[in-house]
């Protein structure tokens, strides 16, 4: 098991990496308190400035009992005027209890979402730097809703926690050389996954999760670099938008509003989603999709999986090593042009990928 104090030495020294005088604010919940408050420890031994931002369950599904449509359709003064001054953020993600979600309207949540489009459009502006922890999700309450086996998730989410991280960044370096080209993809899967498309060459610089924002990372500029998971393990890129033709299946269930979203496929011609369906729970996966402004059904990311401690068919998918993920919408996190207030992902665990006419993951496996 990782001490609270552990992990919050890794979190600081290790990926954050604060200046002297850097504003910090680290999101808690009450469960993960105690890792907050280490942190923040850390943070001041660091010679950062940090604050704690608490929320609980009760005020988070308050949001949606006390708040008309309206007013959820307009963004929080909090989350816009704290990014005049916060230079990095640490998430350590709630509420405990996702159940409540699905009992949620629709309209309601449909209306946060587009609300937070400003919260967006001023972090990508800003670009400050973020480190969101998977630990705050892995409780009994989560478990439960989504059908998964806690202990197994727990102990998965810790072993790729501390997953040696040289090994990380020399297969994302090695991967994000591959995806630099202006080369074609191609993903395929017994699934019916039959999907290709083409990636910019040097003009969209990839980012790579490898656990360390770097001074590297900072250089390219991104969110997405500026950002990292951890557990971590993940390569990504803004791909021509309108190159995507084919059809995309997700082989893994997707937790979403309380619900798991399983089967969800994509057909793509010439970049735009010609057609968005799921075996299962699809609204769930659309939530603000009608009200959605922008290029919302448009082709916009693709990742890559580095993670050989990760399991699939939890929470923490797109790190798992060989699997591919695909997301449509918004992708200028990635230093891509969609510009939408929507955006999702969905992983393949089991398919093969060509980069350049070379197969470099086969089934679900690295072949590099």
């Amino acid at each position: 098991m990782v001490s609270s104090q552990s992990l919050a030495k890794s979190i600081v020294k290790g990926s954050l990496r604060p200046k002297p005088d850097e504003v910090v604010l680290i999101s808690t919940y009450p469960h993960t308190i105690e890792l907050a408050e280490a942190t923040a420890l850390e943070c001041q031994k660091a010679g950062a400035d940090p604050a704690l931002w608490l929320d609980t369950d009760a005020l988070f599904y308050g949001n949606f009992k006390n708040y008309s449509v309206e007013s959820l359709h307009r963004v929080s003064g909090h989350c816009v005027g704290l990014l005049d001054y916060v230079n990095s953020y640490v998430w350590l993600n709630g509420p405990r209890n996702p159940a409540p979600m699905a009992t949620v309207p629709r309209e309601k949540f449909a209306a946060m979402f587009e609300g937070e489009k400003a919260h967006f459009d001023k972090m990508f502006a800003k670009v400050p730097k973020n480190v969101s922890l998977a630990i705050g999700q892995v409780t009994r309450e989560r478990a439960k809703t989504y059908g998964l086996n806690y202990p197994k998730w727990k102990a998965m989410v810790e072993a790729a926690t501390v997953v040696n991280t040289e090994r990380l960044a020399s297969l994302g370096n090695l991967v994000a050389g591959l995806v630099s080209r202006p080369v074609d993809v191609r993903v395929t899967a017994e699934n019916g996954t039959k999907l290709k498309f083409r990636l910019a060459g040097p003009e969209r610089k990839p980012y790579v999760h490898d656990g360390v924002i770097s001074d590297e990372d900072l250089a390219v500029g991104t969110l997405a670099s500026r950002s990292v998971d951890l557990p971590t393990g993940e390569v990504g890129i803004a791909p021509v938008e309108e190159s995507a033709s084919g059809t995309f299946v997700a082989d893994v269930p997707i937790p979403q509003r309380g619900r798991l979203v399983e089967g969800l496929s994509w057909t793509f011609r010439n970049g735009k989603v010609t057609d968005f369906t799921a075996k299962k729970n699809l609204p769930f996966a659309q939530t603000n999709w009608a009200e959605a402004t922008g290029a919302k059904d448009i082709f916009g990311e693709v990742s890559f999986g580095l993670n050989s401690k990760a399991l699939p068919g939890f929470m923490q998918n797109s790190i798992v090593s060989g699997i591919v993920s695909i997301s449509i919408g918004d992708n200028r996190g990635a230093g891509g042009k969609n510009d939408s207030s929507y955006g999702f992902s969905a992983p393949l665990a089991h398919g093969t990928v060509e980069i350049g006419g070379k197969t470099v993951i086969q089934d679900g496996t690295w072949t590099i």
